[in-house]
């Protein structure tokens, strides 16, 4: 906020108005006019935190985030307790990132369920990996199919370390049974960053494929993702037939 004063019936009277021509409204100008290309990825943290942090510079802090986690995406993706331990991120302000993942996987929902079909792998990536990319330890989330092949629902079924993450065959078919599904998409992150899929990755994939085809409820894909690379095992030689 700037400040103007004047003299009004011999009264020094101040005035308080939006600082337009500060740092915070050139940065906010500069996206109005370019859009967010034209900012750096310190200053889209930088400006974000400036609708839940007022008067207070930013940019420190926003740089610190990056530096933390490496990209936007991770700072957004960071648990609620980490970003807490921040100074300068109280209960609010630490609240802004993951509401922000909340929102946004709320519309990817939207326009997935939207989708008429979903079948390869070009049609999850990007929900896959907003909604799970990012997680520092291994987990194996499902995607239920109805039908038509639209998601009837998504979760995360199984979470382990970093190496190691247990799947149960059985607790994802009766979870498929139970939502009604026609047939479901596996996926499983691997946050060492390679995406190629090991012996067990194949076993457990057979017995799904096997046990779902037996069922009428089929397994489409198994999909491994990671930060920056996906995999479709349905294109691999190896997929059961």
């Amino acid at each position: 906020m700037s400040k103007k004063t004047e003299l009004i019936d011999g009264l020094q009277v101040s005035h308080f108005k939006p600082d337009h021509h500060g740092h915070r409204g050139r940065l906010l100008n500069r996206y109005i006019r370019g859009g967010i290309d034209s900012l750096q990825d310190y200053e889209i943290l930088e400006l974000l935190l400036t609708y839940v942090i007022p008067r207070k510079d930013t940019k420190p802090l926003a740089k610190t985030l990056l530096e933390r986690y490496g990209t936007i995406g991770a700072v957004i993706n960071a648990p609620l307790e980490e970003l807490h331990s921040f100074k300068g991120l109280k209960e609010r302000s630490a609240s802004l990132f993951p509401f922000m993942r909340d929102a946004m996987s709320y519309c990817l929902n939207e326009n997935f369920i939207e989708k008429p079909v979903v079948t390869h792998r070009k049609d999850v990536e990007k929900y896959l990996r907003f909604n799970f990319g990012y997680r520092s330890e291994e987990y194996v989330a499902v995607i239920f199919l109805d039908n038509a092949n639209h998601v009837l629902n998504s979760e995360i079924m199984s979470e382990g370390t970093v190496n190691h993450c247990v799947v149960y065959p059985r607790n994802i078919i009766n979870r498929a049974l139970r939502c009604g599904a026609a047939a479901f998409i596996l996926a499983h992150n691997h946050p060492s960053g390679k995406v190629d899929p090991s012996e067990e990755d194949w076993k457990v994939t057979e017995r799904l494929f096997t046990v779902g085809k037996l069922l009428e409820v089929p397994l489409l894909d198994h999909v491994i993702i990671s930060q920056k690379e996906i995999i479709s095992l349905r294109e691999l030689r190896r997929w059961p037939k």
